[in-house]
Order: structure tokens, then C-alpha cells, then sequence
């Protein structure tokens, strides 16, 4: 498997926290040559990680990033800068898309319509879920049949719910948390 400039950023952080913390960002690459070339290494990760293993040159690193740490400081400003530019302009996005769409239903004349096509919909759902809640599974039916089926329910009625009163970045944020933590024993 080969290695990537991400890959040994914990370790070359060890010896050079700020050129760690780059190495991990998106300008990794033309971080690692320059690391490359201060430790007179080839510009591969695998031989920065092996030099960056040696004593006496993560010595010679952390004495670059003294020497350079106002510059490269500002390359993590920069990166920082150009992350939140890119969730605001996302962000901006996705509430313009929101609200073109729901000024396109009021304009093309079909709010009515699908706001009684969200109430027909909420209402089989919520009426479903109820009425297997007080009846029981149907005896013919497999119960991982009807669990499909009220799942996919529930998964419109969170859609029609997530139409009209929109869905959250928030949402979006805990799902990608989520897929970083670890799995639990």
C-alpha cells in the first residue's frame, strides 16, 4: 500500500508540529518536497518518514520549522482561511437551494398540491406505523417484509419533513463525526 503525506504526519509532527499539521492539510505534497529538500531526503513519503526516524535529522527538522515558522504558520492560517471560505460557500448553497426550490413551488402553482401530496404522505406513514403498533404483524406476511416496508415509511416521512422545514448542516456534521469515532467493543 503506499504511503501518503497524511500518512506520516503524526509522525514528522512529532519532531515539527506545524509542518505535521500541513502535511495532513491539502497542500501536503509541496510540504513534504520542502521537507524533502531540508532534510536532504528524496521527496517520497515513505523516505521522509524513514529520515524523519533518524535522531539527528528530526533534529534537523524541527530546527526548519523554527527557522521558517512565521511562514509556515501562515500556511496554516491559509489553509484554515480556505476551509472556511469553502463551508460558508457551502453553506450559502445549500439555503439558496433551498429556497429557489420552494420559490419555484410557489411560483409554478403547485404549493397546494404538494402540500396536500405531504399530508396524504405523512398521514400513510403515521396511519401505518399506528396501526402495526395497536394490531400487531399481519400473520401472512414475514416480519422482515413489513419491517421494509415501514422503514422505507419512515424514510418519507423524513423526506417530507425535511421539504418543508428544511434539514440541517448540523445533521450532516454528526454524520461525518460519527464515521470518524471509533467503533465501540
Amino acid at each position: 500500500m503506499a504511503v501518503n503525506w497524511s500518512d506520516i504526519a503524526a509522525a514528522v509532527g512529532k519532531a515539527a508540529p506545524l509542518v505535521g499539521t500541513l502535511l495532513a492539510g491539502p497542500a501536503g505534497a509541496a510540504v513534504g518536497g520542502l521537507v524533502a529538500s531540508a532534510l536532504g531526503s528524496e521527496p517520497t513519503p515513505a523516505a521522509v518518514a524513514a529520515a524523519v526516524a533518524d535522531p539527528a535529522l528530526a533534529l534537523k527538522l524541527a530546527q526548519y520549522e523554527s527557522d521558517n515558522a512565521v511562514k509556515l504558520q501562515a500556511m496554516v492560517y491559509a489553509h484554515a482561511e480556505k476551509v472556511i471560505e469553502a463551508n460558508v460557500a457551502l453553506a450559502a448553497t445549500d439555503a439558496n437551494d433551498r429556497d429557489s426550490a420552494r420559490k419555484n413551488n410557489v411560483a409554478g402553482g403547485t404549493a397546494r398540491g404538494v402540500f396536500a401530496l405531504s399530508i396524504t404522505l405523512l398521514a400513510l406513514c403515521l396511519g401505518s406505523e399506528v396501526w402495526v403498533l395497536f394490531n400487531g404483524l399481519p400473520d401472512h406476511l414475514p416480519p422482515l417484509i413489513v419491517g421494509r416496508v415501514l422503514g422505507l415509511l419512515d424514510s418519507v416521512c423524513l423526506m417530507v419533513l425535511a421539504y418543508h422545514y428544511g434539514s440541517s448542516s448540523g445533521s450532516a456534521q454528526k454524520t461525518e463525526l460519527l464515521s470518524q469515532a471509533p467503533a465501540i467493543k
